[in-house]
């Protein structure tokens, strides 16, 4: 067994008036040596943008940006011309590619909540690209759902890594296995809410277990529990 548990208290914490974030790893003003990432899952963000708040244009370059919102809406606007509203429930992706500048508001009704993640992409300088989905409809209930993934799998939305995220919703005592990886992946388990046991293991809500080896896993829900599942190359 090779498993690392960093905990939700763990965090690093960013309080700008409008903006509350936790940082799983080094973001920002965030720095800690031996939290640089996993594998080339580079950021997960746990924000908070209060209602008619957020980020004017800025630049991204050479990254998967994915964003889960969780909470109230997110309006986009970029460079390319995309502009889209994400409601709680749906996903956005953007490839920054060879450079694009993008802003995202929370719309004025309220506050948007969201996790946004980085991870390194599979190559460099390519075509900036933009999608968004709606999972609302998609059956998470005590099974995995794919949210992302290299190959498309399960109408999921195509990002330019072998990465893939899943998601689940689980009732109280449910299980579900957690599959085994090949031998250049690791796996990352992050609660978003409730509490989990895994391999002897109890997580509880934005508590997060990093699995190095190839092993399959049983995953039990201590309590109505939702959970993010990465599988990303350890490279």
């Amino acid at each position: 067994m090779s498993t690392v548990i960093h905990r939700a208290h763990e965090r690093g914490i960013a309080e700008h008036g409008w903006l509350h974030s936790r940082f799983s790893f080094s973001f920002a003003e965030y720095h800690n040596r031996n939290r640089m990432g996993f594998g080339v899952l580079r950021v997960i963000n746990d924000d908070v943008i209060e209602a008619e708040k957020g980020f004017g244009m800025h630049p991204h370059r050479d990254m998967e940006i994915v964003s889960i919102v969780t909470k109230g809406a997110l309006e986009h606007k970029d460079s390319e011309g995309n502009h889209g509203i994400i409601h709680a429930g749906q996903v956005q992706y953007m490839s920054a590619g060879s450079g694009v500048l993008h802003s995202e508001f929370a719309t004025d009704e309220e506050d948007a909540a969201l996790f946004q993640i980085w991870i390194h992409p599979d190559r460099k300088g390519a075509p900036p690209l933009y999608d968004n989905r709606d999972f609302t409809t998609v059956d998470q209930h005590n099974r995995w759902a794919a949210l992302v993934s290299g190959d498309g799998r399960d109408h999921s939305i195509l990002i330019r890594q072998d990465a893939v995220i899943c998601s689940t919703h689980l009732d109280k005592d449910a299980q579900i296995s957690v599959a085994p990886v090949k031998s250049s992946h690791g796996r990352l388990i992050f609660v978003m809410e409730g509490s989990i046991e895994i391999a002897g293991h109890i997580l509880n809500a934005r508590d997060e277990l990093q699995i190095t080896d190839e092993k399959e896993y049983a995953l039990k829900a201590l309590s109505e529990s939702k959970v993010l599942l990465f599988d990303v190359p350890m490279h």
